[in-house]
């Protein structure tokens, strides 16, 4: 379902970033986190992807968002992704 999106995403030429904010309650973050750097390597992802998340396990997630090489950036609220997706449409 995330490479889905991403290849939706993509398909438009004039993004140059994404951001995913997940606030999940029963979800867990370092399982997401697994699922979105999957996808990212399936899809060639070739934009910065901001990722908030909140919930169960974020601090794994976040370290393997961090560890997996892609250009992935993690921000700790909706208003420090906001900032960084803004950051990288500015660029």
């Amino acid at each position: 379902m995330i490479e889905n999106g991403f290849q939706n995403i993509l398909s438009d030429e004039n993004v140059k970033g994404i951001l995913i904010n997940i606030f999940g309650g029963i979800l867990r973050c370092d399982v997401l986190a697994e699922g979105v750097v999957q996808a990212a390597r399936k899809t060639g992802i070739n934009v910065p992807v901001v990722v908030r998340m909140e919930g169960t396990n974020v601090d794994d997630g976040r370290r393997i968002l961090t560890e997996s090489g892609l250009n992935f950036i993690t921000a700790t609220d909706l208003a420090d992704a906001a900032d960084k997706v803004a950051m990288i449409v500015k660029e």
